[in-house]
């Protein structure tokens, strides 16, 4: 099919029912090799009421070769063209960390595994050795970009090989909600016994107790925080262990946040979804010494701030400029970043 028009309403309320509805005009045969298609993106409801005075105002021309049957990202040649940049002059965060990106946990039941700083004083009173397997639990909405606001809730750590015998006040703890626990499939199946965690990470929980990088799977910007007291997350997260400050740095300044603007699927609200398919298309640029170590110093001091107050505002304007170096940006293309943080640019599926 040859597209001739593409319009984007994102999630704009064009309908009564939650829809992202998108216009498409096409001719039934096969597109020219160079065959370029009239795009656009909308904003405002308002627009509907004039939309062929906009479209011929705003539209611009887009390579149909340039859209993918992995989803379809409307973009302005100006911005396409900075991607592309982008592209060349980083390596992919996946090749970076060597595929090490990690889900959390799925618990299965989190009202029998998920415990509150009570509860746990009550259990480890009981049986002081259950703090060996009560860790600190994060959420998703427990990020924020550079740090974790921590809700004072405990994950119980049970493994499907857990010697629950041995654990008598955890046993005790669990015994209230077994009829819940034995009727998950798995359970049911004889996959693992009623007492233990859906799925724990099996091979690969040691990482959680590393230092590491933790990112949402929603978030309305890029929230990449730092833990280094080994906490577990729920499975609406993500982390890279051993994870360096320069990364960080990296993966938190507005260059990241417009790349991903790009490339990210937008739900309700502006909400960006961090699936692994694209975090790991993140490109991350090789720094020279000096860089690199103005990068980690910048960074640390956000983190000695935890990431609030009006300094830290200034240190992540100086770490954004120091990061447009990194990738040879020019002052107009660091203009477009910024520009496109706050832009109509998404991607539809």
């Amino acid at each position: 099919m040859t597209l001739r028009t593409v319009i984007d309403f994102g999630d704009l309320p064009v309908f009564e029912a939650t829809t992202y509805p998108t216009v498409l005009v096409m001719r039934k045969r096969a597109p020219a090799e160079e065959h370029k298609f009239q795009a656009l993106t909308v904003d405002d409801i308002a627009v509907v009421d004039h939309l062929p005075e906009v479209v011929r105002r705003q539209v611009w021309l887009q390579p149909q070769a340039s859209l993918s049957a992995k989803g379809w990202s409307l973009v302005r040649p100006e911005v396409r063209a900075l991607l592309e940049k982008l592209r060349d002059r980083g390596r992919p965060l996946g090749d970076y960390v060597e595929g090490r990106f990690y889900r959390g946990i799925v618990t299965g039941c989190n009202r029998a595994f998920v415990i509150d700083s009570a509860t746990r004083y009550r259990i480890v009173t009981e049986d002081p050795q259950s703090t060996d397997v009560i860790r600190p639990w994060l959420r998703g909405r427990d990020l924020e970009r550079w740090r974790v606001e921590w809700s004072e809730l405990y994950l119980i750590y049970v493994p499907w090989e857990f010697l629950i015998e041995e654990y008598t006040a955890i046993y005790d703890h669990l015994k209230q909600y077994q009829g819940r626990l034995s009727r998950r499939p798995e359970v049911r199946e004889g996959r693992y016994p009623w007492y233990a965690l859906s799925r724990y990470a099996a091979k690969y929980a040691d990482e959680f107790g590393k230092p590491k990088i933790i990112y949402p799977h929603f978030n309305v910007e890029t929230s990449f925080a730092y833990d280094d007291r080994g906490a577990l997350s729920n499975d609406k997260t993500y982390i890279i262990p051993d994870a360096s400050f320069y990364l960080l740095g990296v993966l938190n300044t507005s260059v990241v946040e417009f790349f991903l603007r790009q490339i990210c699927p937008s739900v309700q609200q502006g909400y960006m979804e961090f699936r692994t398919i694209y975090i790991e298309q993140i490109p991350i640029p090789t720094p020279t010494s000096v860089q690199r170590e103005g990068i980690e110093t910048l960074v640390r001091k956000i983190l000695d701030a935890n990431g609030q107050g009006p300094q830290v505002q200034e240190w992540e304007r100086e770490l954004n400029a120091l990061v447009y170096e990194v990738y040879g940006l020019t002052e107009e293309e660091a203009a477009i970043v910024e520009g496109e943080t706050t832009s109509d640019s998404r991607n539809t599926r």
